[in-house]
């Protein structure tokens, strides 16, 4: 019996993927394994949207080559973001890595094990309800549908658009039918992903109408979640849409990035303060209970002391019920990278260390600080 694992880092698309992966392996009869040392395959699926995630990705990439060493037979694939990030040769980078798989492609998993063995896949494997293997942070309870990969906005300091490509939405029927397998199998929460949900193609309040219409009746226990929005596309009728189903989850991830809206216009976000506030006030009006959880970053290029002071007051205005908090890190062909201005690591991470104490002394949130 073959056997697999996958170490996963980055954000919710990335244990999608890693799902989707899991599932492919799972149809070619592979079986999870408790450890790296005990797979046949190991799967490396990373992130390169910040420096830190990048950082712990690329340390665990070099040191699978002891793996290797030890285990001559295992085959290690590296996955993900790092794989197209602009700037960078993989395969010299990574010469001891048997094969490579860009974000959301499955597919090329599924010709890379084909060319392992003349057996095909199992065709009796319930793909969605697969699990997406150990040490990758993955909660057991949530199953993880993806309803649009890539993204359009090309903010300033985001190198997504450049490793996921441009906004692709699935079809609604090909959704609606992942969402009733995994109703089927057992799933009571569910998570609808894209880097910006609020733009999918087909309406998200209109998935989440269709999906009352036609499935939720049968399964009155179900939770949906959706993440992540983006501020400027959150728009009425979404925030309305989910607070008159009650099977939608009442917590909204909306990232303000800063409370300065020259550094927002620096950023390219597409929205004012105001305009934010906005949309914040339009959430606690319609689920006054609803947890908003936002995105801060400081230290970007440029940004004075009293524009930090500005996200410091924007923090204590909106008292998120959580706030995922990073130090500015240029990413490789950005905009922000090649801005003037870039400012010293020290006083990056004063100025996070100062929001970190400030949101801790507005509310008592889970925080999740990146330093």
């Amino acid at each position: 019996m073959q056997r697999y694992y996958i170490k996963t880092y980055g954000c919710q698309m990335n244990l999608a993927d890693s799902q989707k992966l899991a599932a492919v392996l799972q149809e070619y009869d592979y079986q999870l394994a408790e450890s790296e040392e005990k797979a046949d395959i190991l799967l490396i699926n990373t992130c390169v949207v910040r420096q830190g995630a990048e950082d712990r990705a690329a340390w665990y990439v070099m040191s699978s080559k002891g793996l290797k060493e030890k285990h001559p037979g295992v085959m290690i694939g590296l996955c993900g973001c790092i794989v197209n990030e602009p700037g960078r040769n993989i395969k010299k980078d990574f010469p001891h890595i048997d094969f490579f798989i860009p974000p959301h492609n499955p597919n090329k998993l599924s010709e890379i094990l084909a060319s392992f063995s003349q057996k095909g896949p199992s065709p009796q494997v319930d793909s969605a309800c697969l699990p997406a293997g150990r040490g990758e942070g993955r909660h057991e309870d949530v199953s993880y549908i993806t309803i649009m990969t890539g993204c359009n906005n090309y903010c300033s300091y985001c190198v997504v658009p450049y490793v996921r490509g441009p906004e692709t939405s699935r079809p609604m029927t090909e959704v609606l039918a992942e969402v009733e397998q995994v109703m089927n199998g057992g799933a009571k929460n569910i998570i609808l992903l894209g880097q910006n949900v609020n733009a999918y193609e087909y309406g998200l309040a209109n998935l989440l109408k269709t999906i009352d219409q036609k499935l939720v009746i049968r399964h009155s226990s179900l939770v949906i979640g959706f993440l992540t929005s983006h501020p400027k596309d959150m728009s009425d009728e979404i925030i309305e849409t989910a607070a008159r189903l009650p099977f939608v989850a009442r917590e909204f991830i909306v990232p303000l990035q800063s409370g300065d809206d020259a550094i927002l216009e620096k950023m390219n976000r597409g929205y004012t303060l105001d305009y934010y506030r906005g949309r914040i006030k339009k959430i606690r009006e319609e689920l006054p209970d609803a947890r908003i959880i936002s995105d801060l970053i400081v230290g970007f290029p440029g940004e004075t002391e009293a524009q930090f002071e500005a996200t410091l007051r924007a923090v204590e205005e909106f008292r998120f019920s959580a706030v995922n908090m990073f130090a500015y890190s240029p990413r490789p062909e950005t905009a922000a990278a090649k801005l003037p201005d870039q400012l010293p690591a020290e006083i990056r991470q004063d100025r996070l260390k100062r929001l970190i104490a400030l949101n801790r002394s507005v509310v008592k949130p889970r925080l999740t600080p990146v330093i």
